[in-house]
């Protein structure tokens, strides 16, 4: 929790934030967590769903209001994307000329397209 709220903190007093940790809250990726707080306070707009991945440590949140649920299902479905791509990264063969014109879209763009983004932290913060 204090690396949410160091993360989305950024000039505002941390106690104008609060995050609970939601219900069923820890996955096999991380946990997920409910900010609330004052906008008017905060100066910002506040995420309302936000994952914190234990891996990586990456806070990740999204500017499309999903459920809980949604939510969850979205981030494990871009992480499922993103090992599938980097498993099978060596090995492969180029592709024959028409086929190398059609791509798919990258895992980062996905993420866009659903609205998820990083919250980084400031310089020297974890």
């Amino acid at each position: 929790m204090e690396l949410i709220l160091a993360r989305l903190s950024s000039g505002a007093a941390s106690g104008q934030i609060s995050v609970v940790e939601c219900a069923g809250a820890e996955h096999t990726f991380g946990w997920v967590f409910q900010v609330s707080g004052d906008h008017a306070a905060t100066g910002a707009t506040l995420p309302r769903l936000v994952i914190v991945n234990k891996t990586s440590g990456q806070v990740v949140a999204s500017r499309t209001e999903y459920e809980v649920g949604q939510f969850v299902r979205r981030y494990e479905q871009l992480l499922a994307q993103n090992q599938a791509r980097s498993q099978g990264w060596c090995g492969t063969l180029p592709l024959p000329f028409p086929w190398s014109l059609w791509r798919k879209r990258t895992v980062a763009e996905r993420a866009k397209d659903g609205g998820f983004y990083e919250i980084g932290g400031k310089e020297g913060e974890p």
